[in-house]
């Protein structure tokens, strides 16, 4: 006799981190049900936590999530839709990785793993957004993107010219953030989606800390050597 499969409801699953978006959640996006200030960008080549083997990875390929709630510490993932009871507010309507998720057996859910998962620009289009904004997207990539930044790091304790491209590309990032806010009347609880988690956080994973000073300007700190300041 199979096995029949019982949520205990303890919330465990929802605080590792809400679900990546596919192809089949559309539908949630164009029902307004899921919003894009509901969700946030993890990019190609940003370092994360493989939650199944323990093993912290670069991503191969960018990954559209249900974004934690809104002040949350930087290492709080829980998915903004989990309740204080430890029911889900969409709970009728949720992604598909959410109903393929069971703890004590992750096989379906493993199985979805890389497979017609959305990314921006087929959500962006989805919802008939402006091209300007699918344009800006691109742009920003092009100039913030993490394999460019992996080549700064990897030059940085012989090359000073390194070290000066990456504070600018750090404040590129903050600057184009607010540009776009400001002028194209983008909501900003919407950039983490548009343009990925802020490069102010990201660069940790670099063991690098970003540091804003009182005259606006940003100080990256190597936290083992160098001091990096343009």
């Amino acid at each position: 006799m199979s096995e029949i499969h019982h949520c205990r409801q303890c919330g465990t699953c929802c605080r590792k981190g809400g679900p990546a978006l596919h192809v089949e959640d559309g539908h949630l996006l164009t029902e307004g049900i899921i919003q894009l200030q509901d969700l946030v960008t993890f990019r190609a080549g940003e370092l994360v936590r493989d939650t199944y083997k323990n093993i912290v990875v670069p991503l191969p390929d960018e990954i559209v999530k249900i974004a934690a709630p809104a002040g949350s510490r930087p290492d709080d993932w829980t998915c903004r839709f989990l309740m204080e009871d430890n029911r889900c507010f969409i709970h009728e309507k949720s992604p598909a990785e959410c109903k393929a998720l069971f703890c004590d057996d992750p096989k379906a859910l493993l199985g979805m793993h890389g497979k017609e998962r959305l990314d921006r620009k087929a959500i962006l289009e989805l919802l008939r957004a402006p091209q300007w904004l699918i344009d800006a997207v691109e742009a920003h990539e092009a100039r913030c993107n993490y394999a460019a930044l992996t080549e700064l790091v990897s030059h940085l304790e012989e090359d000073d010219a390194a070290r000066k491209a990456l504070v600018e590309v750090v404040e590129y990032d903050r600057a184009f953030r607010e540009l776009v806010a400001e002028k194209g009347k983008v909501s900003k609880e919407m950039l983490d989606f548009l343009f990925g988690r802020p490069l102010m956080y990201t660069v940790i994973m670099f063991g690098i800390d970003a540091r804003a000073n009182a005259d606006g300007s940003i100080t990256l700190v190597q936290t083992t050597k160098a001091t990096l300041k343009r």
